[in-house]
């Protein structure tokens, strides 16, 4: 449990790690690696801190097929990284990525890891020990739970050397006028008065799932997005991005003819169909495959096949209203 701090989100959470560790850890000149593929809350931070101290950023490239080229990552990896930093899964492609062999190559070069865990922890088994991942981050919004409330993992010995990230009360163990004592962690990190309410949620989503069984939710997850991806292929004019079903989680994000996304949700609203439409917080990703925008259709626990159904027939709607 004193691995685990807690924060408002994944995003704070990667912007502890940087603003502390990397702070503390990042010189001028210092490459960081990450990918072509991230969410704005993995590239941002790094963007800012790159600024501010002069590092090196560099990309792990993603094919066509929408998946990370790891031969240039081992190219990268000689250049001699401090930290590599990826998601686990694309929350635009699905694309689940070899996190395992990622983190395994980035420490036998010294580098340390940090893996968004946004899109996986709530879709997949994972296991801090086993991946052997240096930092972790993920949310509680995204597995059944609140919003406004997230989590750090960080291997022990790092959480201990690294700074505070915020003052106030609960992260000290005493303070003087001119002085003050950090708490030991995880309170170091855990400023001012907690997310109570969130908090007793979130843990009411762990159990909720810890009951169904993670890979109970991934083999259910792998069995709708194959349908799903089945029944787009159907459709005349649909392009979905990302790998095939065995490669993916339960998202798919796509493009109808030459409509903007935008339209497509609308549309789809008025037929009681929820889709996002939009970049999705990964702009260059979009811009690699050169498209402004997508509509994402999100498959969870609670979606079924009928309604994969209900979501071909909705695309067979817009075709027809621009037709």
């Amino acid at each position: 449990p004193r691995q685990v701090i807690y924060t408002r989100n994944t995003t704070e959470s990667i912007n502890l790690v940087a603003q502390t560790w990397g702070r503390v850890d990042l010189s001028a000149g210092d490459l960081v690696i990450l990918t072509e593929m991230e969410h704005h809350s993995n590239l941002v931070p790094w963007q800012m801190l790159a600024a501010e101290k002069d590092l090196r950023l560099e990309f792990i490239p993603v094919t066509p097929e929408g998946l990370l080229d790891l031969d240039i990552y081992r190219e990268l990896l000689a250049l001699g990284p401090k930290l590599v930093a990826f998601a686990h899964m694309s929350n635009v492609l699905g694309t689940i990525n070899p996190a395992e062999e990622i983190i395994a190559l980035a420490h036998e070069v010294g580098a340390l890891t940090l893996l968004d865990a946004a899109q996986s922890v709530p879709h997949l088994p994972v296991d801090v020990q086993a991946l052997d991942v240096d930092f972790l981050a993920f949310s509680a919004h995204k597995m059944l739970g609140p919003t406004g409330i997230g989590v750090l993992y960080g291997k022990k010995e790092l959480l201990q050397a690294i700074p505070p990230f915020l003052g106030g009360g609960d992260m000290i163990k005493s303070v003087k006028l001119r002085s003050f004592r950090a708490n030991s962690i995880p309170q170091k990190f855990e400023a001012g008065t907690p997310a109570i309410t969130e908090a007793v949620g979130f843990g009411a989503a762990v159990d909720y799932l810890s009951q169904i069984g993670m890979r109970a939710v991934e083999s259910y997850e792998r069995q709708i997005i194959a349908y799903a991806l089945d029944r787009l292929a159907e459709i005349p004019g649909v392009k979905v991005f990302g790998p095939p079903a065995e490669q993916r989680g339960g998202v798919v994000s796509f493009v109808l003819d030459d409509l903007h996304a935008h339209d497509i949700a609308q549309i789809m609203d008025m037929n009681g169909i929820a889709v996002r439409a939009g970049h999705h917080c990964a702009q260059p990703l979009h811009e690699k495959f050169g498209v402004a925008s997508t509509a994402r259709a999100s498959f969870y626990i609670y979606n079924t096949f009928d309604e994969v159904d209900k979501l071909a027939a909705g695309i067979y709607s817009v075709k027809e209203m621009f037709a």
